[in-house]
């Protein structure tokens, strides 16, 4: 008799724990980590951004097409890094530099691409500063070039100080580059790639373009 029961009860628990292990079979969780039927729900997690290549899209920043983030400033490496900003667009607004309207982050900078890169600086507005190209002063950073357009754009180099180098346009001298055509302004505003695509790239005497 004592046999039966036994036999019963291991019987039961059999069936008992056929009826707990059958819904996590069903749910696909019975493989594991990384198994299963949920893992072909999981996406891939989107690393990097690149610039929108639909031509008919308008949307400045970012915006995704299909579930993919795209930016639509034109970076010149394809990718963006994220530090783009728009440029302010109220006309009242006098602020230099980044700031913020409503919690937005614009830029009071003109950059000729439409768009803020976090490339710009302020002119040093100290009078009896003499440093040339970007420095700081109190943890600001700031230019001592005179750029037309009332900021730097970070396209300035200064010219090259060797009096036997011949070397035209852009160019190192150890790990600084400096320029080697003539600007009358007393540095390279970067103007100069111009004329060397024109044809006028390969001398280191004056251009009428440069600044």
């Amino acid at each position: 008799m004592k046999k039966t029961h036994r036999l019963t009860a291991g019987l039961l628990c059999a069936i008992l724990a056929a009826i707990l292990v059958a819904p996590a079979a069903a749910h696909g969780c019975h493989g594991g980590r990384g198994f299963g039927q949920h893992t072909r729900y999981s996406r891939p997690v989107q690393t990097s951004v690149t610039v929108c290549p639909y031509e008919d899209c308008s949307i400045a920043g970012r915006h995704t097409h299909s579930g993919t983030v795209y930016c639509g400033y034109h970076h010149e490496g394809g990718f963006c890094d994220n530090a783009c900003r728009a440029l302010c667009p109220l006309e009242d607004c006098q602020i230099a530099g980044r700031h913020t309207h409503s919690g937005t982050t614009y830029c009071g900078y003109h950059h000729e691409g439409g768009f803020c890169d976090n490339a710009c600086r302020a002119l040093c507005p100290l009078e009896d500063c003499q440093i040339a190209g970007r420095h700081t002063h109190s943890g600001t950073t700031y230019c001592g070039y005179h750029h037309e357009d009332g900021f730097c754009d970070n396209t300035c180099r200064a010219l090259c100080p060797l009096e036997d180098c011949e070397t035209a346009g852009l160019h190192t001298h150890g790990t600084t580059t400096y320029c080697g055509y003539h600007h009358e302004g007393g540095f390279c505003d970067g103007s100069c790639a111009d004329s060397v695509v024109s044809g006028y790239g390969h001398h280191r005497g004056h251009c009428s373009n440069w600044a």
